[in-house]
């Protein structure tokens, strides 16, 4: 029986969350290595985030290791964000978008999948402000 230490063992603690997302599977496979996107955008809601992925629940099963583009709808992420001057800037809210690789795949029953993604592209800037708003969580 193994000894549980208390201590989390990811490299980024998650957070319970129920954001909206837009997901749209990329693929690099196209004419000469040029990148082009599947046109099926798909909205879902997060499972758990953190500052190095996030786990969603799907009606559609992803291969380990697409890639996907995601919108992570997060109310309040913006204010996070480095900037020398934030006075003119517009109150809208503004999805957070990354680029993320599939890296678990759970089949839960009657058609649904627990999807967890890594993000392996962001920017900088945008993952510093991420970090900060799960910190004030």
């Amino acid at each position: 029986m193994a000894k549980d230490t208390g201590f989390e063992k990811r490299k980024f603690v998650r957070i319970p969350e129920e954001d909206l997302v837009v997901c749209e599977p990329l693929d690099l496979t196209g004419f000469g290595g040029a990148t082009h996107m599947i046109t099926k955008r798909m909205h879902v809601f997060t499972k758990s985030l953190s500052a190095g992925g996030i786990l969603f629940g799907s009606d559609q099963l992803f291969e380990i290791g697409a890639l996907l583009k995601l919108e992570l709808d997060i109310p309040g992420w913006e204010k996070y964000k480095p900037s020398f001057y934030k006075g003119d800037e517009p109150s809208g809210r503004h999805p957070l978008v990354v680029i993320g690789k599939v890296v678990r795949v759970e089949d839960v029953g009657k058609g649904q999948f627990d999807i967890g993604v890594a993000f392996a592209a962001m920017d900088s800037g945008h993952k510093l402000a991420l970090k900060k708003y799960l910190s004030n969580k």
